[in-house]
């Protein structure tokens, strides 16, 4: 890491991030999601698979963490980062929905012949 890069977490962060200490380079790709594409892409892969994946030995930041994280950095385009971090909560939530149970086929074709 250089030492511009190093300035560049700082300021993003106004200078009091925890998660910049835990998961630095977790956190160096979350600070990408509103310029960057892939790093988009990352944050949703891991909204989509958090409750079918086990993280705990990953050092990364979960998503009960990532409100707090957005609103406690710097964006270049605030917008799309609160969308990006809303739109992945959002994902992250209704995987935990239980389906509702289909009903037997017998009972959709009894319902059909009416």
């Amino acid at each position: 890491m250089t030492s511009a890069h190093a300035r560049l977490r700082v300021a993003a962060c106004r200078g009091r991030c925890a998660p910049a200490l835990r998961c630095p380079e977790h956190h160096d790709r979350l600070l990408a999601v509103d310029s960057d594409p892939e790093a988009l892409l990352e944050l949703f892969e891991i909204a989509v698979t958090w409750h079918e994946l086990d993280y705990s030995d990953e050092p990364l930041l979960g998503p009960a963490d990532w409100l707090d994280f957005a609103d406690a950095h710097l964006w270049r385009n605030p917008e799309r980062a609160e969308r990006a971090f809303g739109m992945a909560l959002d994902v992250v939530g209704r995987s935990r929905v239980t389906p509702v149970a289909a009903a037997p086929l017998a009972e959709v074709i009894e319902l059909v012949r009416g």
